[in-house]
């Protein structure tokens, strides 16, 4: 689906501002490093981290995450295929919320047998509940499969990195914790990445416009 051509500066670009994106996203979840507001503390939560940590549920954790990130990326390329055949954003994410419940309701009651959780209990609740299905799967599902409609889905999808930055910011201004190194360090290399794919791809539509000009021009001085 996406044409790179290494002789040029714009595929190498893009190449190389995917590998830089991708990279900036592990070091926001892998490196922590030392903290940039508090370096006191460093010691403290490295202890108490190491003391904590289980190396079983880090392993299940990974697994689950790739595995995550790899269903994820290949929504965005059956998103490509479906928007050809049925361009219709609102129905197609009523649809696929309708399968997604469906299914989340099925996992929910083989691992809890409980109904009462299926109770919302307070205004927060169902203010979160509501929120979710109507923002964080109703409006950002039909934006990204307008985005991949428009541009495809590697431009799109070069967004998705920037979610890590989004959960680092909020932990700063909401949660008031601590701002690590890596969280920073990742936060540069993510944009940096971007940057370069989005250029590499902002010079690869200017190419082809260029060429489809010049085959117009031909066309009319042939007739």
């Amino acid at each position: 689906m996406e044409k790179v051509n290494m002789k040029n500066k714009s595929g190498k670009a893009k190449i190389l501002g995917t590998f830089v994106c991708i990279g900036g996203a592990l070091v926001l979840i892998l490196y922590k490093g030392m903290p940039i507001i508090n370096p006191q503390s460093h010691h403290i939560a490295t202890t108490t981290s190491a003391a904590a940590s289980n190396l079983k549920k880090w392993i299940i954790g990974s697994i689950f995450l790739t595995a995550g990130c790899l269903l994820w990326s290949s929504w965005f390329l059956i998103q490509e295929r479906v928007g050809k055949k049925y361009p219709y954003q609102y129905s197609s994410t009523a649809i696929l919320s309708l399968f997604a419940t469906i299914q989340s309701a099925i996992l929910n009651l083989i691992v809890h047998r409980n109904n009462a959780i299926w109770i919302l209990k307070g205004k927060l609740q169902i203010l979160t509940v509501v929120y979710s299905g109507l923002v964080g799967t109703g409006l950002c599902y039909v934006a990204m499969a307008w985005c991949v409609k428009q541009r495809g889905p590697v431009f799109t999808a070069a967004f998705t990195p920037l979610l890590q930055m989004f959960v680092v910011v909020l932990d700063l201004w909401i949660l008031k914790e601590e701002i690590y190194l890596g969280s920073v360090v990742g936060s540069v290399l993510v944009i940096s990445g971007m940057y370069m794919l989005l250029w590499g791809k902002s010079k690869d539509r200017g190419q082809c416009a260029l060429k489809d000009t010049q085959e117009n021009q031909k066309d009319e001085e042939c007739h």
